[in-house]
């Protein structure tokens, strides 16, 4: 035991120094308080936040400095505690300088009145993150919904325009845009094919926007902020999707990656569908040209027949005959060739029909 009265007499001093500098380097707010919630002292840290001076707070409610009311607010730590029987509490509360995790803790000094402790942590900025990734989810989720709602319409519907129609409505209804427009390109014309939430077909207002891009791009008009989608498959366009929307707030990049698959699905459905009418358009013209072949081919073999027969019967001069004969086995040759082409052509018929 060090019984130096000079070391005993200083030890206050250095305590009072050392509760100093820890008090006022905190980077978190400290005041003390008395037992009614009046302000006794307050940290650096507590008067940076508040912008104040410390005479201008001491004495006063830590209700009235942080919050501007007359009472202690609902969920108050300090109230909370006074009901537990000055037990510490936590609780995250609102003030004048934005949200803040409040601890309160009891000081009971001996020979002195309890004295109770205020710390209190600006999560404002984790408050505003947590915010941003819950709207973040809410809207990924939102978009993968819009997704699957179109991959199932693609899979099940096969009428071209009540598809394009459907996903239209989809888009909109899911992502809280105020229209859409799904423009195909026809030829050398791009027009629209399906709307929702217009009455107006998007290149008879503004033609003059309707371009062939490879990404993504935005534009603001009268009517609000218009998103445009290329619909591409390799490097073959396909048409354009337009949103309308009334914010003009900037889209992440993760939105457009979204956006730009939803393009990239209906694209190739739109390809798919139209290979499966050239197809069914292919094969019903196939299935004609096949039948034309066959009475082709019998309305050629069945005369040689005949003719043959005669040559062979009533012509005596044998180098005429040979020469007629000649020319119709030059027929039968043809005859035989087309023969063959359409034993092929029959079987690509099967071959399509099975598909």
């Amino acid at each position: 035991m060090d019984n130096n009265p000079e070391h005993s007499r200083d030890s206050p001093e250095k305590w009072k120094i050392m509760w100093d500098v820890l008090f006022n380097s905190s980077p978190e707010s400290i005041i003390m308080l008395s037992e009614t919630q009046t302000i006794l002292d307050a940290n650096d840290t507590t008067l940076r936040l508040l912008g104040k001076k410390k005479d201008e707070i001491v004495g006063k409610k830590c209700y009235e400095v942080f919050h501007q009311t007359s009472e202690p607010p609902e969920g108050c730590p300090f109230v909370d505690m006074k009901k537990r029987k000055w037990k510490p509490c936590v609780n995250e509360m609102e003030s004048v300088i934005g949200d803040l995790i409040v601890s309160v803790v009891p000081l009971d000094i001996p020979g002195e009145e309890r004295k109770i402790l205020h710390f209190a942590r600006d999560v404002t900025l984790i408050n505003q993150l947590a915010q941003r990734l819950i709207s973040s989810l809410q809207r990924y989720t939102s978009f993968l919904n819009t997704l699957v709602k179109l991959d199932s319409l693609m899979l099940r519907e096969k009428d071209m325009k009540a598809l394009l129609d459907n996903s239209a409505k989809i888009i909109c209804e899911n992502e809280n845009f105020e229209a859409s427009w799904i423009l195909v390109k026809e030829g050398s014309e791009i027009k629209t094919l399906s709307k929702y939430g217009a009455d107006w077909n998007f290149e008879d207002r503004y033609p003059d926007d309707i371009e062939e891009k490879d990404d993504l791009w935005c534009k603001e008009y009268n009517e609000g902020f218009f998103i445009f989608i290329p619909l591409k498959v390799e490097d073959t366009h396909m048409g354009l999707i337009v949103l309308l929307r009334k914010s003009s707030e900037e889209l992440s990049e993760e939105d457009k990656k979204i956006l730009r698959i939803m393009a990239d699905d209906i694209a190739i459905t739109i390809k798919n569908r139209r290979l499966e009418f050239s197809k069914k358009v292919a094969y019903r013209e196939l299935e004609k040209n096949i039948e034309d072949f066959a009475t082709l081919i019998d309305g050629i073999r069945n005369p040689l027949a005949v003719i043959m027969g005669i040559a062979e019967m009533i012509i005596e001069e044998e180098d005429a005959k040979r020469k007629i004969i000649e020319q119709i086995e030059k027929i039968e040759e043809i005859t035989y060739k087309i023969d063959k082409r359409w034993e092929k052509s029959e079987n690509l018929r099967r071959f399509l029909k099975e598909e």
